[in-house]
């Protein structure tokens, strides 16, 4: 598994343990929704900002899914 799938599973997990849609991202991040299907699909095209509005909205923790490392190793 690459990078940007690990992000994505991320970002997946966590938007099905809190029930948040794509669409329902898409409105919390200012964005249309073809635009967060693209950015969900390589989240590497996320700019910082955006990666952190995500990972507040989401309750992830920004370093870990910019790293891919979790915060005890």
């Amino acid at each position: 598994m690459n990078n940007n799938e690990k992000r994505r599973s991320i970002i997946e997990l966590a938007m099905f343990q809190h029930k948040i849609t794509k669409k329902e991202l898409a409105m919390e991040l200012s964005v249309s929704y073809p635009t967060i299907l693209s950015k969900l699909k390589n989240p590497s095209t996320l700019y910082i900002s955006e990666a952190d509005e995500l990972c507040s909205y989401l309750d992830i923790d920004l370093n870990e899914l910019i790293t891919l490392k979790k915060r005890d190793e």
